[in-house]
């Protein structure tokens, strides 16, 4: 059973909610009060975080952060190829579709937050490419795959992992009804052509 929630993280989900389905300018204050189960007009929010951005700051900081523990946990994977290359895939799959109304967030409301646009590119999409890029060249070292270009590999697998999530969290279905389990089949399938 999932501990209560406190008012602080209760606060946060509605605002990441909120921001999804309206848009960070179209929500406002009140609305986040209200949704979070306090008064529109309390200013109780405010107990918790400076401003409305504050809220969009932590959000965005909680995905990066769980990136970080993404490409922790790469760097630490003892598998072999083929199972390794399914955990990494199914892993980018979890943490991407765990974070979908941050997937909008991102894809949407970040034009007017260039600092939180820098942080997201650089410590979501290209500190894990670059970490992908590493594992598959440590893979090539070691003899377990065949001479590649690692960094191009790795954009391929992010940014397709990526594209899966995204547009399902932006149209709110898939584009094509690929099920997690057998979208990460066909990338680990794809990787075995580069095993030695």
């Amino acid at each position: 059973m999932k501990p209560p929630s406190t008012g602080r993280e209760r606060i946060l989900r509605e605002a990441i909610r909120l921001f999804a389905e309206r848009g960070y300018d179209r929500t406002s204050v009140p609305d986040i009060q209200e949704a979070a189960g306090l008064s529109r007009g309390s200013g109780a929010l405010y107990k918790h975080f400076v401003s409305k951005e504050a809220l969009l700051v932590a959000a965005i900081e909680r995905f990066v952060g769980e990136a970080r523990d993404g490409r922790a946990e790469l760097g630490d994977m003892m598998l072999t190829v083929d199972k390794g290359s399914r955990r990494l895939v199914e892993g980018m799959l979890e943490r991407l579709g765990a974070n979908r109304d941050v997937l909008r967030i991102l894809w949407r409301d970040l034009e007017h937050f260039p600092e939180l646009k820098i942080l997201a590119r650089g410590e979501i999409m290209q500190s894990t490419y670059l970490a992908v890029s590493a594992w598959l060249a440590d893979q090539q070292r070691q003899g377990c795959l065949r001479p590649h270009d690692s960094e191009a590999t790795a954009a391929v697998i992010v940014g397709s992992v990526a594209m899966f999530r995204v547009f399902e969290a932006v149209w709110g279905e898939r584009a094509i009804d690929i099920s997690d389990e057998r979208f990460a089949s066909a990338w680990s399938d794809l990787l075995e052509g580069l095993r030695v």
